[in-house]
């Protein structure tokens, strides 16, 4: 799985807070990753001070030469 950091911001541009998910655990998927994300954009968002959220995902390639 990929991590993903969603992240308030207040009108500065500046982060004020901020949500790591590096593991969601399910035994089969019942919850798509980016409904989780989307969730916590929509949580954050409604939060005192945010007036922008975004979300970056980040993942690890290995390759083999």
């Amino acid at each position: 799985m990929a991590q993903y950091i969603v992240t308030g911001r207040n009108t500065n541009g500046e982060g004020i807070v901020a949500v790591t998910v590096s593991a969601i655990n399910q035994d089969t998927q019942v919850v798509a990753d980016l409904d989780v994300v989307g969730a916590l954009r929509s949580l954050l968002a409604s939060a005192p001070g945010v007036v922008s959220v975004g979300a970056q995902k980040y993942e690890q390639v290995i390759t083999n030469v």
